[in-house]
Protein backbone atom coordinates (compact mmCIF):
# COMPACT_ATOMS: atom_id res chain seq x y z
CA UNK A 1 0.00 0.00 0.00
CA UNK A 2 1.32 3.23 -1.27
CA UNK A 3 0.75 7.03 0.35
CA UNK A 4 -2.24 7.59 -2.42
CA UNK A 5 -3.48 4.53 -1.25
CA UNK A 6 -4.11 5.51 2.16
CA UNK A 7 -5.15 8.75 1.54
CA UNK A 8 -8.14 7.04 -0.56
CA UNK A 9 -8.03 4.66 2.63
CA UNK A 10 -9.20 7.69 4.64
CA UNK A 11 -11.60 9.26 2.23
CA UNK A 12 -13.61 6.32 1.96
CA UNK A 13 -14.89 6.44 4.98
CA UNK A 14 -14.00 10.30 6.31
CA UNK A 15 -14.58 12.49 3.58
CA UNK A 16 -17.75 14.03 5.17
CA UNK A 17 -15.27 15.01 7.87
CA UNK A 18 -12.04 15.57 6.03
CA UNK A 19 -12.45 19.45 6.46
CA UNK A 20 -11.28 18.54 10.06
CA UNK A 21 -8.36 17.68 9.62
CA UNK A 22 -4.98 18.21 7.95
CA UNK A 23 -2.83 15.73 6.42
CA UNK A 24 0.88 16.04 6.62
CA UNK A 25 3.31 13.66 4.48
CA UNK A 26 6.57 14.12 5.26
CA UNK A 27 10.19 12.89 5.70
CA UNK A 28 11.15 11.75 9.38
CA UNK A 29 13.60 14.82 9.37
CA UNK A 30 11.66 16.92 8.08
CA UNK A 31 8.77 16.24 10.48
CA UNK A 32 11.32 17.02 13.59
CA UNK A 33 11.89 20.37 11.97
CA UNK A 34 8.24 21.34 10.85
CA UNK A 35 6.91 24.71 12.62
CA UNK A 36 3.17 23.76 11.03
CA UNK A 37 0.87 25.08 13.29
CA UNK A 38 -1.23 22.20 13.13
CA UNK A 39 1.79 19.77 13.97
CA UNK A 40 1.38 19.48 17.34
CA UNK A 41 -1.88 18.68 17.20
CA UNK A 42 -3.94 15.49 18.21
CA UNK A 43 -4.33 12.94 15.43
CA UNK A 44 -3.12 9.92 14.27
CA UNK A 45 0.21 8.77 12.91
CA UNK A 46 1.22 6.76 10.09
CA UNK A 47 5.01 5.57 9.41
CA UNK A 48 5.03 4.22 5.82
CA UNK A 49 8.10 2.49 3.73
CA UNK A 50 8.62 2.51 0.14
CA UNK A 51 9.29 -1.61 0.19
CA UNK A 52 7.74 -2.87 3.39
CA UNK A 53 4.78 -0.61 3.37
CA UNK A 54 3.00 0.53 6.46
CA UNK A 55 5.31 -0.15 9.24
CA UNK A 56 2.90 1.33 12.22
CA UNK A 57 -0.46 3.25 13.22
CA UNK A 58 -1.16 4.85 16.45
CA UNK A 59 -2.48 8.20 17.41
CA UNK A 60 -2.35 10.65 20.27
CA UNK A 61 -4.86 12.86 22.05
CA UNK A 62 -2.22 15.93 22.68
CA UNK A 63 0.23 16.11 20.11
CA UNK A 64 0.55 13.22 17.35
CA UNK A 65 3.83 14.23 15.96
CA UNK A 66 5.86 14.14 19.01
CA UNK A 67 4.10 10.55 19.44
CA UNK A 68 5.24 9.15 16.71
CA UNK A 69 8.85 10.46 16.55
CA UNK A 70 8.91 7.98 20.27
CA UNK A 71 8.56 5.36 18.04
CA UNK A 72 11.84 6.15 16.73
CA UNK A 73 13.77 6.95 19.97
CA UNK A 74 12.59 3.93 21.51
CA UNK A 75 12.85 1.59 18.61
CA UNK A 76 8.95 -0.46 18.77
CA UNK A 77 9.02 -3.76 17.10
CA UNK A 78 13.11 -3.77 17.10
CA UNK A 79 12.99 -1.75 13.73
CA UNK A 80 11.43 2.00 14.05
CA UNK A 81 15.11 3.54 14.68
CA UNK A 82 16.22 2.53 11.08
CA UNK A 83 13.61 4.60 9.34
CA UNK A 84 14.98 7.90 10.68
CA UNK A 85 17.67 7.92 7.84
CA UNK A 86 16.07 6.05 5.16
CA UNK A 87 14.86 8.15 2.23
CA UNK A 88 12.31 5.70 1.65
CA UNK A 89 10.41 6.03 5.00
CA UNK A 90 7.54 8.66 5.44
CA UNK A 91 5.40 9.71 8.33
CA UNK A 92 1.83 10.47 8.27
CA UNK A 93 0.19 12.73 10.03
CA UNK A 94 -3.63 13.55 10.05
CA UNK A 95 -4.50 15.79 12.93
CA UNK A 96 -7.53 17.37 13.84
CA UNK A 97 -7.53 21.82 13.52
CA UNK A 98 -9.76 22.04 16.38
CA UNK A 99 -9.55 20.10 19.79
CA UNK A 100 -13.15 19.79 20.02
CA UNK A 101 -13.08 17.24 17.23
CA UNK A 102 -10.69 15.34 19.23
CA UNK A 103 -12.67 11.73 19.27
CA UNK A 104 -12.67 11.58 15.67
CA UNK A 105 -8.83 10.64 16.08
CA UNK A 106 -9.76 7.46 18.30
CA UNK A 107 -12.17 6.34 15.66
CA UNK A 108 -9.85 7.15 12.18
CA UNK A 109 -6.73 5.00 14.39
CA UNK A 110 -9.29 2.35 15.34
CA UNK A 111 -10.18 2.37 11.45
CA UNK A 112 -6.87 2.42 9.50
CA UNK A 113 -5.47 0.07 11.85
CA UNK A 114 -8.01 -2.23 10.70
CA UNK A 115 -8.23 -1.34 7.33
CA UNK A 116 -4.62 -1.03 6.52
CA UNK A 117 -2.66 -3.64 8.49
CA UNK A 118 0.17 -2.42 9.44
CA UNK A 119 3.47 -4.26 10.08
CA UNK A 120 3.64 -3.43 13.66
CA UNK A 121 0.18 -3.86 15.04
CA UNK A 122 -1.23 -1.99 18.08
CA UNK A 123 -1.40 -3.89 21.27
CA UNK A 124 -4.62 -1.94 22.86
CA UNK A 125 -6.55 -2.94 19.29
CA UNK A 126 -6.08 -6.47 19.07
Amino acid sequence: MNVTEVRNVFEEEFKNLQHKFVIFDLTIPEAEISQDEYIWKPGVYIYWHTERGIIKVGRHFTNSRKRALEHIKHNTGGTMASLRDDSKSRLLLFNIKNLNDIHWVAALEVYLEKKIAPEIRSGRLG
